[in-house]
């Protein structure tokens, strides 16, 4: 038989501890071994029992929960995930810097007494501890940055190009990527398009810390996160980023120079005049869907499309990749190594989708230089017209 999944609850709260107990007793493959009212004794507990997984409060008396998870992946590595008690922006701040120290993944804690709501956040809270307790998290300690920067990096990873397999092109999503099929014009710049999953937060952090104000290009990031946090993320991203970060909204001219961020709970879709569209696709099981935006780069921007497909569960992007890569844009996977899970740029590279497979502080230079190249290239295609 397989052992359970061990799980201590760290929150200040005793009746949030009982409830989310109460909640996770429901499933057999879960065993809660410890709680905690607070980060100092959430830390003795974890170094004491060494869990499979950690549930965190955000704000707690003494140790909050950045405080306590900078500690415990500097010293002793678990599977983070949090649960929020407010989407307040003073919250959601702490909230996104524990992903930025290694947390994997964020949740509204449960609330109400209607029986329905709390089934469903029983079964979802259920399902991202089974898919989180897997993950093989490292060690995340402050210095480790700046030690990368001083030191010396491994020389790129490219892949050799190649026509990708025809019968797995038959499994794309038919989802249309524009309003209307019409003439659409060269694009000016181009677009880079981030998706991300587990894990995601904290690189997509990386990378734009790394991208200069002027760069040439327009980035737009599909994030998949828990409802209601997409705004946090904005406001979080943009303490990091030196270009102006914003939520898609409809309408909205893309523009080089901007981060755009998906809402969640929509898909992004592009017009043949390059503005965002907002859509619910009934058909897709995640929402947002890098693929739809991946496609609608390539449908519009064509040869200035850059995907970059980051760690995550699944296989959303794999074929969005692939077709911006069909379309003559460039394609990036990160790499195993750095990635929290390994499956979505897995499932790009087994599509033959990826033209490099870099780790996040290799990205945002080759970002930059692709950016250069496709822009100059743009300028000079216009200007001969």
């Amino acid at each position: 038989m397989n052992k359970p999944i061990r799980v201590v609850i760290i929150d200040d709260s005793a009746l949030m501890r009982r409830m989310i107990s109460t909640m996770l007793a429901h499933d057999p493959a879960i065993e809660i071994v410890g709680e905690a009212r607070d980060g100092h004794e959430g830390i003795r507990v974890v170094e004491a029992l060494r869990p499979d997984l950690v549930t965190m409060d955000v704000l707690m008396p003494g140790l909050d929960g950045l405080a306590t998870t900078e500690h415990l992946m500097a010293y002793c590595p678990t599977p983070i995930l949090v649960l929020t008690g407010s989407l307040s922006s003073g919250e959601v701040d702490i909230t996104f810097k524990m992903l930025g120290a290694g947390a994997l993944e964020v949740v509204e804690k449960p609330s109400g007494s209607n029986p329905a709501l709390i089934e469903r956040a029983t079964r979802d809270l259920i399902r991202r501890i089974k898919v989180l307790a897997r993950v093989k998290v490292v060690t995340h300690l402050r210095g480790r940055r700046r030690m990368h920067e001083a030191g010396t990096h491994p020389p790129i990873s490219a892949r050799p190009i190649r026509e990708p397999d025809s019968m797995a092109l038959q499994l794309a999503p038919q989802e249309p990527a524009v309003i209307q099929r019409t003439v659409i014009k060269p694009a000016p710049f181009p677009l880079i398009v981030m998706g991300a999953s587990t894990g995601g937060p904290r690189v997509i952090h990386r990378i734009l810390t790394d991208l200069p104000a002027d760069l040439p290009a327009a980035v737009l990031i599909v994030q998949h996160i828990a409802e209601g946090f997409s705004n946090g993320m904005v406001e979080w991203l943009q303490s990091a980023s030196s270009m102006p970060v914003t939520l898609a909204t409809e309408g909205l001219p893309i523009r080089p120079g901007m981060v755009l961020v998906a809402p969640d709970q929509r898909d992004i879709m592009i017009t043949p005049e390059r503005a965002i569209h907002l859509t619910k696709s009934p058909l897709l099981i995640q929402r947002p869907s890098i693929d739809i935006a991946m496609q609608a780069a390539a449908e519009v921007f064509n040869n200035n499309a850059i995907g970059v497909l980051l760690t995550g569960m699944g296989r959303d992007g794999a074929f969005g990749l692939l077709a911006i890569r069909r379309r003559g844009g460039y394609t990036i996977t990160q790499d195993e190594q750095s990635c929290s899970i390994f499956g979505m740029p897995r499932a790009a590279i087994q599509l033959a989708a990826a033209d490099e497979i870099l780790s996040p502080e290799h990205i945002a230079v080759r970002l930059i230089d692709l950016a250069q190249r496709m822009a100059s290239k743009a300028a000079r295609t216009l200007g001969g017209q």
